[in-house]
């Protein structure tokens, strides 16, 4: 009389368990889903071929540097020096990272004899404003494509390097603060330069991603617009949705929470916009591991606790929120301070000792 029911219960439990097991298969692959470039980190130093060894040794899939305009046509003479960043280039790529260059600095013959900029010698922070001065920064962003793009010269002259083109360009950093645009933030003048890139980007790689700068909330602040507020005011200029591809938040905040809000405020501002195809750029986050005054200082143990938190929501929401990277602030500590809690952002020390950060975001990463 038991058996049919014994049976019963027998194929019930045999089919819980090949549910359970699936179900933990299915969490894995998603995890594992995101493509290694999700995985990026920041460097706020100089690097060595020992930080890139270090990093293809942490499973770090993106590397978000600047390509300085002003280093590459110091001059109006013509041609480019490539010379500070071909190495970046070719150390990532053969330590299976790929290279998100932030495009940023005005060289100052531009700012000052094509702008018109009263700019001195710190003229890097003034964003091109004339019409002669987008067509000098689309004809150099034509030239970094035409260098390290798909049929990019650097792989042509250099074989035995492992192919890792560059497919997404960002443009500008923080332009909604005037620490990073002078003399203030202007969508107008921004708007305008964004199409001025996607013309030059397009021309040469038709499937390459434009990417906004890096946004920060920075409410409150007095030098900057907060991103939010900044991203709307962007999306009313007319035509400017088909000028770019991906939307880029830095996201600071003391705890993790704050973090996923403010990625949300910008999400949110996509969608009001109708722009649902805009990917989302996590360029920079992080805490800093040292403790006590700064709200992002949270020891190391914080550090690598937030790191977990954020990376594991990031890589749950991804499809979702249609993240393409998550960049860490920063790749080692800083011997400089370059901001209240900069210095000890790093994943390792400024000698490349690991923090336990570091593991954190390896074991993600792998």
């Amino acid at each position: 009389m038991f058996e049919p029911i014994v049976h019963r219960l027998i194929q019930r439990a045999t089919v819980i368990a090949t549910l359970s097991v699936a179900f933990i298969l299915a969490l894995a692959v998603t995890a594992q889903a995101a493509p290694k470039s999700f995985f990026g980190v920041v460097p706020q130093t100089s690097l060595a071929s020992s930080d890139y060894e270090k990093m293809g040794q942490g499973h770090v899939g993106t590397l978000r540097v600047p390509l300085v305009w002003a280093a590459v046509e110091p001059t109006q003479a013509g041609g480019y020096n490539w010379g500070g960043f071909d190495p970046t280039v070719e150390e990532a790529a053969r330590n299976g990272i790929e290279v998100l260059p932030f495009i940023y600095t005005t060289p100052g013959w531009v700012a000052r004899d094509l702008d018109g900029q009263n700019c001195g010698e710190s003229c890097g922070t003034f964003g091109p404003r004339s019409a002669a001065g987008r067509a000098a920064f689309g004809k150099f962003l034509a030239a970094a494509v035409d260098r390290y793009g798909p049929n990019g010269t650097f792989w042509t002259e250099h074989p035995s390097v492992p192919k890792k083109s560059i497919r997404a360009w960002q443009i500008w950093n923080e332009q909604n603060s005037k620490v990073f645009w002078s003399p203030k933030p202007s969508t107008s003048k921004y708007a305008k330069l964004l199409a001025a890139s996607a013309d030059a980007v397009r021309s040469r790689d038709r499937g390459a991603d434009i990417v906004l700068g890096g946004m920060a909330g920075l409410a409150g602040s007095r030098k900057a617009t907060p991103g939010p507020k900044y991203l709307r005011k962007l999306y009313r200029r007319k035509g400017v949705k088909k000028n770019f591809d991906g939307v880029a938040v830095h996201p600071y905040g003391a705890k993790v929470g704050a973090v996923i809000d403010e990625v949300g405020n910008f999400r949110r501002e996509i969608t009001r916009a109708h722009d649902g195809g805009a990917s989302l750029w996590i360029t920079e986050m992080g805490w800093s591991s040292a403790k006590k005054g700064n709200p992002l200082n949270v020891g190391k143990k914080g550090q690598a606790k937030r790191l977990k938190q954020a990376y594991k929501y990031f890589l749950r929401e991804r499809k979702r929120l249609n993240v393409k990277t998550v960049d860490w602030f920063s790749w080692t500590d800083s011997q400089e301070s370059i901001c209240d809690w900069c210095q000890n952002a790093g994943l390792l020390t400024h000698s490349l000792k690991e923090k336990p950060a570091f593991r954190a975001f390896a074991g993600l990463a792998k």
